[in-house]
């Protein structure tokens, strides 16, 4: 599916946006940040700073839940958060 947006929108998240999201200015802080909260990220090749997709930022946020058990799935590290009943 495929999202329409103000034409003088950025494709990528301004470093403002970023910090305001993370709440941490250090480019590797951000990029820790974002891959704990689900958002894909790239870090550019020259100076490390964070670059992400406005709408795969959106994508994820829109599946953020506070709600216990909800959105958890299996974490790299091999922590099955999923809530049993």
């Amino acid at each position: 599916m495929t999202q329409h947006h103000a034409a003088n929108e950025p494709l990528e998240l301004s470093p403002e946006e970023l910090q305001r999201i993370t709440s941490r200015r250090q480019h590797a802080a951000q990029a820790r940040v974002l891959a704990h909260l689900g958002i894909p990220h790239h870090r550019h090749p020259i100076d490390g700073h964070v670059i992400v997709g406005r709408d795969a930022a959106r994508a994820a946020l829109s599946k953020a839940t506070d709600a216990p058990g909800e959105g958890r799935e299996e974490a790299s590290n091999g922590i099955n958060w999923q809530k049993k009943a």
